[in-house]
């Protein structure tokens, strides 16, 4: 199988459309879904030429039932939250989930504490709020390992799976999935009336009357990625609000206390929300941080890196307390001898295209360079010393990215290695293309 550095490589640079069948494949549609829903086209061998690509990418040999097997088995590796729990079940390999307690994870007291205590509340809802890369999934983990020792129901859901063509398919699609995880069969014909009720309200039915009736003990349902929904106006307007009205309901309500709700974002929500309606404002927030220094050498320690404190205070220099960005550099020292030395090495290249964050800060930039808007705050933030007041929707999809930090209303570039690479790709660039002109 190849390495974990060589999938995120893959997986970062390959063709959007290439990932799109990716994901698909693993998320359990078919090729005819993948032809007419994911990439739109009427023949059949578009979708087997990107499937023959993928098989490339990742080094396996073309040799028909056991691709699909092996193609799988590395995503679910890699990265578990993209494959369904069907296509586990299906080519008999073992969830992802459990897997999360060999992961390593770094506590951050005493956050953990607060959500294990959270969670076993009736009707409880817990909002996880980081970029790409903080955490997110790990800390979820967590809690559902601490639900199972409860005793709870559990439910892992990542938005991205479900069907956003309008508000109805996507809270069928809603529904079915929750339904598959806890293996009910569909029940949609007996409990969604289109004649008299709307979606809202048939979902709302759906669970209470179906779904949480079927279990005996609380259920906890995570959802990943909700930022999915904000994309997308009339799904928000009708999902979120559901959402909160669970919550509201679990506090009197016997049926809906069994329902603990916990919903991972990476940004706030940018669309026009009644605050007696959001989600976003009741329950227990959760903002995950970077970590301190005492934490990044645990972390090291736990790659069975020894690093001293200069060392920690370099790299911290270069990448902050960004979980994902350290992890990038311990897995790359942890098969280096001499690691003090390599340091030096990994950190004078880091923020060029020959060091180990090419694929991560290829993406990143590929990412802004198709938005002229975010191009020209890059730029800013890459001019300014000090931290800049962006519009507010700028602010909130470069912090979806992982891209800065807040400071109030202003923010800054999250960490060195971002400023030295976009400083040599966007804000260069544009200096040159000025003085050209002149």
């Amino acid at each position: 199988m190849i390495s974990k550095e060589t999938f995120e490589d893959k997986y970062s640079s390959m063709p959007p459309k290439r990932r799109q069948v990716l994901e698909a494949v693993v998320a359990g549609k078919t090729d005819k879904e993948i032809k007419d829903k994911v990439l739109g086209v009427d023949n059949n061998n578009t979708v087997r030429k990107h499937i023959s690509n993928l098989y490339k990418d990742f080094g396996i040999e073309a040799d028909g039932y056991n691709c699909r097997w092996e193609l799988v088995k590395i995503v679910n590796t890699y990265k578990p939250e993209l494959v369904a729990d069907k296509v586990l079940e299906k080519y008999e390999l073992p969830s992802s989930l459990p897997r999360a307690d060999q992961e390593i994870y770094i506590e951050r007291p005493p956050i953990e504490a607060r959500c294990y205590q959270e969670i076993v509340k009736p009707g409880a809802l817990i909002r996880i709020k980081a970029p790409q890369g903080m955490g997110k999934s790990l800390l979820i983990r967590k809690i559902i390992a601490h639900g199972a020792k409860q005793g709870y129901g559990q439910v892992y859901l990542n938005m991205d799976g479900l069907d956003f063509t309008n508000l109805d398919r996507f809270l069928k699609s809603f529904c079915l999935q929750v339904g598959k995880k806890l293996k009910l069969p569909n029940q949609l014909q007996t409990y969604w009336d289109d004649s008299f009720f709307s979606s809202v309200d048939n979902c709302t039915t759906y669970f209470e009357e179906y779904l949480l009736d079927s279990v005996e003990s609380p259920l906890l349902l995570c959802l990943h990625d909700l930022d999915r929904v904000f994309q997308y106006q009339e799904i928000a307007e009708g999902f979120l609000p559901l959402l909160r009205s669970w919550h509201e309901s679990g506090k009197f309500d016997d049926s809906w206390k069994k329902l603990r709700l916990v919903v991972a974002h990476a940004t706030e929500i940018y669309i026009d929300l009644d605050l007696n309606k959001s989600p976003f404002n009741v329950g227990l927030p959760i903002d995950l941080l970077e970590f301190d220094a005492q934490q990044v050498k645990r972390f090291a320690e736990s790659y069975g890196l020894m690093l001293s404190v200069d060392s920690v205070s370099q790299l911290m220099a270069m990448v902050g307390g960004h979980p994902y960005l350290l992890s990038q550099a311990f897995d790359y020292l942890k098969n280096h001898q001499e690691v003090e030395n390599t340091l030096d090495t990994l950190l004078a290249e880091a923020p060029k295209e020959s060091g180990i964050y090419r694929s991560h800060l290829y993406l990143l930039l590929t990412s802004i360079e198709d938005h002229p808007q975010l191009v020209e705050a890059v730029n800013l933030l890459v001019s300014k010393p000090n931290p800049v007041r962006l519009d507010a929707k700028i602010t909130r999809k470069l912090e979806s990215m992982g891209l800065v930090e807040r400071h109030g209303n202003d923010c800054s570039l999250r960490c060195n290695l971002y400023r030295q690479y976009f400083s040599d790709r966007i804000f260069a660039k544009r200096e040159q293309g000025v003085g050209s002109r002149e």
